[in-house]
């Protein structure tokens, strides 16, 4: 192949097809360069690369495939967990030793306050582990198959933001460390050409990585993108993003594209692509974009793999699946009459949370649930907490960080939270409130006391993901005010968790220690800092309380009718029992009516049976939602969605529709 670069990363919107076009791409590299040693590495903790080539991947790269000599295909999928304790066994006491003295608070308390900033870290010590497998020589090419788009976003964030931490670090050692006097020198230039310490080594290898990461010679980010409305949104949102980063993307993939066969319906699909196809191709013209067909029976296995990727590297799907002019979106073909089998009435809970990978529809089905309890029970608040919102184009309204009542309807509210204003918004609150504790004391220059650096820069150093705390913090505000009867949450993409679950405990943890620290020091001026901790730590335990109680919150996990999204769904619902959070049913979205085309009735018969096998595995009711002529949006296409959906399985009694 005559791509020289080493490493490879498969990007983009959960449900695209990431691990399929990763796992292809490794064959695909292992047949040209068959001397060559290719890893196929998942960061996605989702960890679908087993299923997808059918055989269970531990930690360490296990030989797939053989090649030439040593030469051959490896697949891993890393245990960050496992990688991360002997990390930690260096990095806390290095954190510890570290510490210094400030101007209220002692050594020991600012060692504790500097290992907090640990959670996250497990996955950035899982890049740093490819990047040592490759700089070891171990393998030529590594190709990487990522996390959903926040979820990565964040981890490519997270060595400058460790740099950083380790920068607020050094420099209050720097300023407690005496200057060196005239006969010092020599010591001060001993100490200097000593080796490294673990901070400075771990310092050392972010930079490394940054610089690595956006080295176009030998890294290359594939951006996989499907032709709808939400991921196309959100795939330029990622692209404007990697790019600001300084990341290399070096193609756009639309996967699963409609080709020229079939039915009006089947050209139906097509012509909805054709708009997201063209903005793709907008996006950059030095980007190619790169066109992969729908196929009915997904590739699995190394089998399925090699014949995709001979296809694939063959590079005529793209010309075949290109666009006319002509081709465009169809009128909206009406959602099905109502099925026999009603769909169960949502339970009468005030908060109804649904999830689900990336892509499945979670944002139109929120909003059709939300529009139909409206009508029929009054006031509903519906939020997003999706980085990439959806809802203003599902509703056809227009929406802001502000509850704002959605045109054509009596009560309800939608809201699409600004994570980034309200951290920065509280970010600039605790900076005041540090600075105003350390009255007196330098504030600029070396003379900086270590705890006023680390205080005024507070929120720099949390874990990662604590920006979440905005949605906690509004969902709690909501179900204390009461002036709502329901609250509907568009979750963001799952990846093994429902992330706004896990800050919880990520969360209570920080803010804890944060606070029994400062909590000491009130009479030194540090009590309306503690106070504002205080305060959020009551939103965590409301919170807490809420998720743990069936009558103020349930589940509702969306999913598609495939293989692989059918065994990401079962375990989502494991990790939610185990958890003891109520799980209300499993919606499988975008279901085909019966019809006289072969190639519309076997997906829709291969949808049925990954729903009727995951009814059976999960012990959940199923509840099924039709696929319309195109996504649905706006208040009577929602309306009319929502009634369409029905049970797989008759229930017990018959029951009307909610």
């Amino acid at each position: 192949m005559s791509d020289a670069r080493v490493l490879h990363f498969f990007g983009g919107k959960g449900g695209v097809g990431k691990t399929t076009l990763a796992a292809a791409y490794a064959v695909r590299l292992s047949e040209e360069a068959p001397k060559h040693r290719v890893l196929v590495v998942s960061l996605d903790p989702v960890q679908s690369l087993s299923d997808l080539v059918k055989k269970k991947l531990p930690a360490k790269p296990t030989k797939l495939q053989a090649g030439k000599g040593e030469g051959g295909l490896f697949g891993a999928e890393l245990n960050p967990p496992a990688l991360l304790k002997p990390f930690l066994a260096e990095y806390l006491p290095a954190l510890a030793k570290a510490a210094v003295k400030g101007t209220h608070l002692s050594d020991e308390e600012m060692g504790k306050l500097y290992q907090q900033a640990v959670p996250g870290l497990e996955e950035l010590v899982a890049l740093f582990h490819v990047v040592d497998l490759l700089e070891s020589n171990e393998f030529d090419r590594i190709v990487v198959d990522t996390a959903p788009t926040s979820h990565t976003l964040r981890l490519f964030d997270l060595p400058a933001q460790l740099r950083k931490f380790l920068g607020f670090v050094k420099a209050g050692q720097d300023r407690a460390a005496p200057a060196p006097s005239g006969k010092g020198k020599k010591a001060a230039a001993a100490a200097e050409a000593a080796p490294a310490g673990f901070l400075e080594q771990v310092g050392q290898k972010a930079e490394k990585l940054l610089a690595l990461l956006k080295d176009p010679a030998r890294t290359a980010f594939h951006l996989v993108a499907l032709a709808e409305p939400v991921p196309e949104a959100q795939t330029r949102m990622y692209f404007t993003q990697l790019r600001e980063r300084g990341l290399p993307v070096t193609e756009v993939v639309v996967n699963q594209v409609e080709d020229h066969q079939g039915c009006p319906a089947c050209q139906g699909r097509r012509g909805l692509q054709a708009p997201h196809v063209r903005k793709y191709q907008a996006l950059d013209k030095t980007v190619p974009v790169n066109l992969l067909g729908r196929r009915e029976v997904a590739p699995r296995g190394l089998d399925g793999l090699k014949e995709f990727a001979k296809e694939w590297a063959a590079g005529k799907e793209t010309k075949a699946l290109e666009f006319s002019a002509a081709e465009g979106p169809p009128a909206l073909v009406r959602a099905p009459s109502m099925p026999p089998i009603a769909a169960p009435p949502l339970p009468p809970t005030r908060l109804i949370f649904f999830v689900g990978q990336g892509g499945v529809g979670k944002s139109s089905c929120a909003a059709a649930a939300a529009v139909t309890l409206t009508e029929k029970e009054g006031p509903v608040l519906l939020i997003s907490t999706d980085p990439a919102h959806s809802l203003s184009d599902v509703l056809q309204s227009r929406l802001t960080d502000t509850e704002t009542q959605v045109k054509g309807t009596k009560g309800l509210y939608a809201r699409e939270l600004d994570m980034a204003g309200w951290f920065n918004a509280l970010r600039k609150r605790l900076k005041e409130k540090a600075e105003k504790a350390f009255e007196g004391a330098p504030k600029a220059g070396n003379d900086v006391p270590a705890d006023l650096l680390y205080l005024r820069n507070l929120l720099e150093c949390a874990p990662p993901g604590i920006d979440e705390l905005a949605a906690m913090s509004v969902l709690t505000d909501a179900l204390v005010q009461e002036r709502f009867k329901r609250i509907v949450v568009d979750s963001s993409p799952q990846v093994t968790n429902v992330r706004v679950v896990e800050l919880a405990d990520t969360a209570k943890t920080w803010l804890g220690a944060l606070h029994g620290i400062l909590n000491k020091h009130r009479a030194k001026g540090l009590g309306e800092l503690a106070d504002d901790l205080a305060a959020m730590l009551k939103h965590v335990k409301r919170f807490e309380d809420a998720l743990a109680s069936p009558s103020e919150s349930r589940f509702v996990v969306v999913t598609r009718g495939e293989d692989l999204a059918a065994s990401r769904t079962e375990r989502l619902v494991e990790y939610l029992k185990e958890k003891k959070l109520q799980v209300e049913r499993v919606l499988v979205n975008r279901v085909g009516p019966k019809s006289t085309c072969e190639k519309c009735e076997n997906r829709r018969k291969l949808e049925l049976n990954a729903a009727k096998a995951m009814e059976k595995k999960i012990g959940l009711p199923v509840t099924m939602a039709p696929a319309l002529g195109r996504h649905p949006a706006g208040l009577r296409e929602l309306k009319a969605f929502r009634t369409a959906w029905y049970a797989l399985s008759a229930p017990p009694a018959k029951i009307k529709a909610a």
